[in-house]
């Protein structure tokens, strides 16, 4: 399967290469295992696709799956459980297991805020994953476009973002996993952005246990 990846990278846009990585169990390498915030064993790996680190966190939970999965489904909610700095996180359409939303995240000046709109579905049953890759919001959604445009000016797309999250059935409990592949673009350095992104990547695992905690 490494082979198929590395021919795919070749030959294809970082998005698309990106979307062959979430997809594979293979050419992950392990960087670390962190407790942080009270949730222990996060497993954090990597692996290089073209210019893009894409990132994995992942540990074993016996919360109960489906208000996890209720959570991470939770788009218009996501701004108020994500430990990041969500300014927006807005659904634009929605059904048959597929959502398209757009977000907008806020960061720190001197750098503008970055924003995506993505497509994401969910796929599988017992197991199952949301998957989300970037979508043509100047074809599909000109007018969502315009109105985040004409509120933030200054906002930069974030062109490279496919990503998951999924869960499966585990001897211990539930599998969660969180993959991501992302590039912030603009003006941040690309050493700065994977940097920053690594050292954030475990909270995605602690904001999706806290807020399933909140629930039950």
């Amino acid at each position: 399967m490494i082979w198929l990846v590395a021919l795919l990278a070749a030959h294809a846009g970082p998005n698309e290469q990106a979307k062959v990585a979430i997809r594979s169990n293979s050419g992950w390498e392990e960087l670390d295992t962190v407790n942080r915030g009270g949730v222990d064993n996060i497993r954090v790996r990597h692996q290089k696709v073209g210019e893009v680190d894409c990132l994995e966190a992942s540990t074993v939970s016996q919360l109960p799956a489906e208000t996890m999965k209720a959570v991470v489904l939770d788009i218009r909610g996501n701004a108020q459980w994500s430990s990041a700095d969500i300014k927006s996180s807005t659904v634009l359409s929605e059904g048959g297991g597929k959502i398209d939303y757009v977000q907008v995240l806020g960061m720190p000046s001197p750098f503008s805020d970055r924003y995506w709109f993505l497509s994401g579905q969910v796929s599988g049953h017992d197991g199952w994953t949301f998957a989300w890759e970037p979508l043509d919001a100047a074809q599909a959604y000109p007018d969502a476009l315009a109105s985040l445009k004409a509120a933030d000016s200054s906002a930069v797309e974030v062109n490279v973002n496919v990503g998951s999250w999924s869960m499966v059935p585990d001897d211990a409990g539930t599998l969660v996993r969180f993959r991501s592949c992302t590039n912030a673009g603009g003006s941040v350095p690309q050493w700065a952005g994977e940097r920053a992104a690594r050292a954030m990547l475990p909270n995605n695992i602690v904001d999706l246990i806290n807020a399933t905690n909140k629930r039950l």
